[in-house]
């Protein structure tokens, strides 16, 4: 019985302590999202009251899940470390029923959330006049899934530079669906090289205001886009092509059930190959007077990128021997 007793207690000791719910509210002891986050740990949920919020948050502790109630919470006017209204580094975090607005830095790259971990999933988040949507650079073991979220008017053009919609450099994964990303104005919407892009049941459309330069550009990667909307607006930045893709992948590219609208007034390509991909093309939607697919540009792209190549090469080596020479100094 003794010994039953010490394992039974055991046992008790070894159980993962139980996740909580943190409150927060103006009418809650907890009264700001930032404030919740001093007392999170790995598991916990932080439930926001429904209203505006003037906060940013730094997400430091893995496992978190970030919730608005009732209609949302929206996080408002106000950026982390000069970067985003959510910075998030940590890992297996979940953002869900938030909006994020008018995200704002003196760089113009201020962005709804600057993903910076190696697991994050976004649903059902609105991004509202942001300089830039989402940002993640280059981690090949990360992945995002954005779901049901709206991009508006999020995306532009700012001195000193143009921010895109999403943003994401060499990943595991960037998985969209669902989504809806309208009134970019002059940047990109999707701009990916994650080494597996999927979008798929999306809206990606210039609309009345929207003024977007390509809707798509996979730099890197395999992609699948299927069952998408994409549009082109009146005032479209380019009209070279909706989808760019310009890496040199040596995978594949596929297209399904696609429908590409053409509002430029101008005969536009669905999609503008620069790549060395194996392209899939099935059943997409494509109105008389535009080509599914065309290769307009590509030697120049390409003589381009290999003086781009070229000039990288020559300034490693040009690093190298100036290392090798104060070497030989000493």
């Amino acid at each position: 019985m003794r010994a039953l007793a010490l394992l039974l207690l055991g046992l008790f000791w070894l159980q993962p302590a139980a996740a909580d719910r943190i409150l927060v509210g103006p009418e809650r002891a907890v009264k700001l999202p930032s404030d919740a986050l001093r007392q999170a740990a790995d598991g916990d949920v932080i439930a926001i009251d429904e209203g505006e919020y003037f906060d940013c948050l730094r997400l430091r502790v893995d496992g978190l899940t970030i919730e608005g109630q009732g209609a949302g919470a929206v996080l408002t006017d106000l950026a982390c470390d000069g970067k985003a209204i959510i910075v998030a580094t940590a890992d297996r975090i979940v953002l869900r029923n938030l909006t994020l607005q008018r995200a704002r830095v003196p760089d113009g790259n201020g962005a709804g959330i600057r993903a910076e971990g190696p697991g994050l999933t976004i649903e059902n988040v609105r991004f509202v006049n942001n300089q830039a949507g989402v940002i993640a650079g280059d981690a090949p073991n990360a992945s995002i899934t954005i779901r049901d979220a709206l991009f508006s008017a999020t995306g532009r053009c700012d001195v000193p530079r143009c921010a895109n919609a999403i943003t994401v450099g060499r990943l595991k994964s960037l998985v969209i669906e669902r989504s809806r990303l309208t009134g970019t104005i002059g940047a990109h919407m999707i701009v990916s090289a994650a080494a597996q892009t999927r979008i798929v049941s999306s809206i990606i459309e210039d609309g009345a205001k929207g003024s977007a330069s390509f809707q798509v550009i996979i730099a890197a990667g395999n992609l699948v886009m299927e069952d998408n909307v994409v549009q082109k607006g009146r005032q479209a930045a380019n009209r070279r092509g909706a989808v760019q893709l310009s890496g040199r992948t040596g995978g594949e590219m596929v297209f399904r059930r696609n429908n590409f609208i053409n509002d430029t007034g101008a005969s536009t390509p669905f999609v503008l190959d620069w790549s060395d991909a194996t392209l899939v093309m099935e059943r997409n939607i494509v109105a008389p007077g535009d080509s599914e697919v065309s290769a307009s540009g590509s030697i120049t792209h390409r003589v381009v990128d290999a003086g781009h190549t070229a000039k990288d090469f020559v300034a490693k080596l040009v690093g190298y021997a100036r290392k090798v020479v104060s070497v030989v100094l000493r």
